[in-house]
């Protein structure tokens, strides 16, 4: 059975197919429930699967040589996770877990690469994607040396509610702290700033976004440069640009 019209819609990269190569690509791939905490790929381990989220979000975590882990990335409903088996690379070159359950279309090595070679299209919108992911993860890198922790935190959090599409997040202190790469205490106190401004609200790992606009202000430029750097790469396939 095809799936409903709105989820073989709802990841844009899909989306950003004719409906015919869509449909096509579509009865290769198996919709799955991903829970939060799932590791979908490890790296320098072989994976089999990409995933093309709908309404859950995946972080991408690369690790350190002293053995730390900082992460770069947050994937959502306008993208994919595993982007190196475009490449027809197996073996994954970051981490990948679920920080935002929720359901997305999976699809093995074998069928996506014989889908590229057969599917109109797919190719140039999957291409275009692994281009600007190099562009994104050069700006989180940047960002991450440059911006306080006061930025960085109403950047992600802004992120975060693009991809969960809610203004509710549950998101502990501790997973902030990994999001940025910083100690716990430093999360907190960047919270409690952004709640004294009256622009989110949290207790207990349940974080309110109470002013968009004003988190926005907060906010560094990195976060309108990445959906600035998303509209370059696939502005000609998507109309609608909001993350």
């Amino acid at each position: 059975m095809p799936p409903p019209k709105y989820l073989a819609q709802a990841n844009r990269l899909l989306a950003a197919l004719p409906a015919e190569s869509r449909a096509l690509f579509l009865e290769h791939c198996e919709l799955v429930d991903l829970n939060r905490q799932d590791v979908l790929t490890l790296a320098g381990q072989t994976t089999d699967y990409a995933y093309f989220p709908i309404d859950s979000f995946i972080a991408s975590i690369l690790k350190l040589e002293d053995a730390s882990d900082v992460q770069f990335g947050l994937t959502g409903n306008e993208g994919m996770v595993n982007v190196s088996l475009v490449l027809g690379i197996s073996v994954a070159s970051t981490t990948s877990v679920v920080q935002g359950a929720g359901r997305a279309y999976r699809i093995s090595q074998h069928e996506l690469q014989e889908q590229l070679k057969s599917t109109p299209g797919l190719r140039d919108v999957l291409h275009n994607y692994v281009a600007l992911r190099m562009d994104q993860l050069a700006q989180n890198m940047a960002c991450a040396s440059c911006h306080s922790v006061e930025q960085r935190l109403a950047r992600w959090l802004l992120m975060a509610q693009d991809r969960a599409h809610s203004s509710e997040l549950l998101l502990t202190h501790e997973v902030l702290a990994f999001m940025l790469g910083v100690r716990r205490e430093s999360v907190t106190q960047a919270a409690s700033s952004l709640q004294k401004q009256a622009l989110i609200s949290y207790s207990r790992g349940d974080i309110m976004l109470l002013d968009e606009p004003g988190l926005k202000a907060v906010a560094c430029e990195c976060y309108q440069t990445n959906l600035t750097i998303y509209e370059r790469a696939m502005g000609c396939y998507v109309t609608d640009q909001s993350l």
